[in-house]
């Protein structure tokens, strides 16, 4: 009658209350636990096992290795004493790696490109900064080599490049009068043209034409285009000539996309277009990855130029005077 409120013949609950009345296996649980046991220490075994053949393979990985040559060797040294100096560039391709979890991961390095090297017909040649000193060390010789040493030789030549810039803040810093150093080694065969070498390749020849060789972008609104082209700033790509309309320069017009209000054009239609028109102008030079020898090369310089044609019709109270043009707005 009053079972269905009863909460001790529900059935779950009943099955409860006698597994708790029934006698206990110690065996069979013990038994459980060893065999967990077990299956833990098989796969502790396996997993060291693993790790100490890793250890191995690269121990005799590292002694395969060939000795370092003696430019290498000039740069260990110069490396490990504490000094104001970081590596900046190399021309080897460089893998280092680290143990991530029990496993050898290759760690890529970041190389960055310094601007005082570059390729004078296919030979290496110096571009320093007003007021910069460099020393050049060749095949790990200790005594600085001339700039003329390191302009005779040619990039097929060069095996290794190291270049080291100095912390002008470092501690010690002010001890040399150098900002740079230059190690170079030199073989009489011809390298593999890998990846690192091609980029080297086309940076130098870059630097020798540009001096943004990763790129440079500029932005000129009418007033900005007007000074700029009153002091003959290049930046912009064009000049003006006796009537205000725009014109290239000679040097950009060989390797340059031209656009008008977002249409192609050519360089003879930049010339339709009077100063006064113009809203925005983008002057841009591309990296030298875009603009480098190859199948996929794009122009090294762009062009565009946005029109607002009714503005020379406007009253010229509207705009601001600029010193640099002297017709009316």
């Amino acid at each position: 009658m009053y079972s269905f409120t009863n909460h001790f013949t529900h059935s779950s609950l009943g099955h409860r209350i006698s597994m708790m009345n029934r006698r206990r296996s110690g065996h069979s649980a013990w038994g459980r636990y060893m065999v967990w046991a077990m299956l833990v220490g098989v796969m502790v075994l396996a997993c060291r096992h693993k790790t100490d053949n890793d250890r191995v393979h690269h121990k005799q990985a590292d002694a395969k290795r060939p000795v370092a040559n003696a430019t290498r060797q000039l740069a260990a040294e110069l490396d490990g004493r504490a000094m104001p100096w970081f590596r900046q560039s190399s021309l080897i391709e460089e893998k280092r790696t680290q143990l991530i979890n029990g496993r050898r991961v290759t760690v890529g390095i970041v190389m960055s490109y310094p601007k005082l090297l570059y390729l004078r017909n296919d030979r290496l040649a110096l571009k320093l900064p007003h007021g910069r000193q460099v020393k050049v060390f060749i095949n790990g010789q200790k005594t600085e080599s001339s700039e003329k040493a390191l302009s005779a030789l040619r990039f097929e030549e060069v095996d290794d490049l190291l270049v080291y810039e100095k912390w002008d803040d470092a501690p010690g810093a002010d001890k040399y009068a150098e900002s740079y150093r230059i190690l170079v080694s030199t073989t009489h065969k011809t390298p593999i043209m890998t990846q690192t070498r091609s980029r080297w390749a086309h940076y130098l020849k870059a630097v020798s034409v540009s001096d943004h060789p990763f790129g440079e972008a500029n932005t000129f609104s009418m007033n900005k285009l007007l000074e700029a082209t009153f002091f003959s700033n290049k930046l912009t790509f064009v000049k003006r000539n006796k009537g205000n309309y725009l014109l290239l320069y000679d040097e950009y017009k060989k390797d340059i996309d031209l656009y008008i209000n977002g249409l192609p054009v050519k360089p003879k239609d930049i010339e339709s277009v009077h100063v006064r028109e113009v809203d925005r102008l983008y002057a841009n030079e591309r990296s030298f990855e875009e603009w480098a020898d190859g199948p996929n090369r794009k122009s090294r310089f762009v062009l565009y130029i946005q029109t607002a044609p009714k503005r020379a019709q406007r009253d010229s109270t509207y705009y601001v005077f600029s010193p640099f043009y002297s017709g009316d707005f």
